[in-house]
């Protein structure tokens, strides 16, 4: 039987780049870890600044320096604002991943 080579595996496979199928899937999955880290930090960070700009609000409200209104139109634009973040993160996160992918797609084949 007859040890066959990287070409003649190549065109036995149809077409099918190993090599970059290999460093495409790799490049792929880093680069979405990468992303989705970072989506997950930038949504906790909005995140959290929502809860602490509430609380202190919340807390404005409690000792009577602000009224009711005034603390749910705080509590409003600080969610609007996370969600904002965390929407925008995910958008860049998900389209950053197809590019990948595609790229992917285009060195496996030959």
């Amino acid at each position: 039987m007859k040890e066959l080579t990287l070409h003649e595996i190549e065109s036995v496979s149809g077409g099918f780049n190993l090599i970059g199928a290999a460093t495409g899937f790799f490049d792929f999955a880093f680069n979405s870890a990468v992303g989705f880290a970072t989506f997950v930090c930038d949504s906790g960070a909005a995140f959290a600044s929502f809860v602490i700009d509430s609380a202190v609000a919340f807390g404005s409200f409690v000792v009577g320096s602000t009224n009711w209104e005034t603390f749910v139109a705080t509590g409003s634009s600080n969610w609007n604002g996370f969600v904002e973040t965390a929407g925008n993160s995910w958008s860049t996160f998900v389209n950053n991943a197809g590019a990948d992918w595609n790229t992917f797609l285009a060195k496996a084949s030959a």
